[in-house]
């Protein structure tokens, strides 16, 4: 899960923490963003390349297990 650090009004923070918690596998982490906010997270470079450079390193981590 990828959340936003900076909770907005949205609530997305706190749908991500409940969906995070929803599945039964060892195969997850909660990473945040910080300083980010939910719309920031499709458009400020600065913002989306954690969140690339973060999937990256899960998915050589976990694929193929």
């Amino acid at each position: 899960m990828i959340a936003a650090g900076r909770r907005g009004a949205t609530g997305q923070y706190e749908d991500g923490e409940r969906l995070f918690s929803l599945p039964p596998t060892s195969y997850k982490e909660f990473f945040v963003v910080e300083g980010a906010g939910h719309y920031d997270m499709y458009y400020v470079p600065e913002y989306v390349d954690q969140a690339i450079e973060w999937l990256t390193l899960f998915s050589s981590k976990h694929i193929g297990e």
